[in-house]
């Protein structure tokens, strides 16, 4: 357990409306709840009472990373430069489990956050919001959101668009909603393209020298490695990203399939697998590897993986040379 004294620790639970917060005294029953709705006036609130319970230096505050209703709180905590951390979901759940908690409440979750955090270092708290993140995070969603919208929408075609039973001009609304649609997501394209390519100059130096690599595959990696390419390793990387194969060294599955992780951004991994699919075909390294991989036994979809990783690795590389070229020259 961190051993700082004078520091309080506080959980943060918090859903679309409101958020439950704890301020951990060692216990659950002599711990003080509260609940706050989750707005400037609820924040302001908030700090009343952190006010009244420590100096803001003194104060640590911890809440999961799972939604987009954190982000006002922690632009409110960073104007304050109050320190806090980004807990990862999974870390967060198996600490429960391993503690042998009881069932979820908002109350309990804010409690379980409170007493996870007493185990951190404190240099892994920090006071600094990152907008260009979630920017990204805002550009893939709606992105994401708006192509599935799409394709429902092509498909209910025969349904409705070809019925007789639509008025006409029902279905030049519908039409008509389709073409925004579309137009609308390209101009996100285009504009979340430029937006990466000005905070990563290397952008298109390594989708020139990656034949079967999209635009839409490296807006899904490098907002993701960007900041620690350098500080990690390949392998760490891979598995950060969620393609590292998962090992079964005991138990009653010790004799499964092999499988990859998955614990990495869901978003990356898709793409990097369309990248593979096109790389077999343009590519002709991509092409030789894939061929050996099935020549050596290894199933149509293991061998795809295989590729996602080495596309992986082939734009981490990329990045790190022509920023160690950026650095050389500054």
């Amino acid at each position: 357990m961190n051993e700082l004294t004078n520091i309080s620790y506080i959980g943060v639970d918090i859903a679309k409306n409101k958020f439950d917060i704890c301020v951990f005294n060692g216990n659950f029953s002599s711990c003080v709840y509260e609940s706050f709705p989750n707005n400037m006036d609820g924040f302001f609130d908030f700090f009343s009472l952190l006010d009244s319970v420590n100096h803001f230096e003194n104060i640590r505050i911890g809440f999961e990373a799972t939604s987009i209703y954190m982000v006002n709180l922690q632009k409110y905590l960073d104007s304050h430069k109050v320190k806090y951390i980004l807990i990862n979901p999974k870390k967060l759940h198996h600490f429960i489990k391993y503690k042998n908690f009881e069932s979820k409440t908002d109350k309990l979750d804010s409690y379980y956050i409170a007493y996870y955090i007493t185990t951190l270092e404190d240099y892994t708290f920090n006071s600094t919001h990152s907008n260009t993140k979630h920017l990204y995070k805002s550009y893939q969603a709606f992105i994401n959101m708006i192509t599935k919208t799409e394709t429902h929408m092509k498909a209910l075609d025969d349904c409705f668009i070809n019925d007789e039973l639509m008025s006409s001009s029902l279905k030049k609304e519908v039409m008509n909603l389709r073409g925004i649609l579309t137009k609308t997501r390209n101009k996100l394209i285009t504009e979340y393209t430029e937006i990466v390519k000005i905070s990563m100059p290397e952008y298109d130096l390594i989708k020139n020298d990656l034949v079967g690599v999209s635009d839409m595959t490296l807006l899904a990696v490098l907002p993701v490695i960007y900041e620690v390419s350098e500080k990690y390793s390949l392998k760490q990387l891979q598995s950060f990203i969620g393609l590292n194969p998962v090992y079964r060294d005991s138990g009653s599955s010790v004799h499964g399939k092999q499988r990859i992780s998955k614990s990495g951004n869901s978003e990356a991994r898709k793409k990097l697998y369309m990248a593979s699919l096109s790389s077999i075909q343009h590519n002709a390294e991509m092409k030789l590897k894939y061929r050996r991989l099935i020549d050596n036994g290894k199933p149509h979809k293991v061998a795809l993986v295989a590729i996602s990783a080495h596309i992986f690795r082939a734009i981490v590389t990329k990045l790190n040379y022509y920023k160690s070229i950026k650095n050389d020259l500054d």
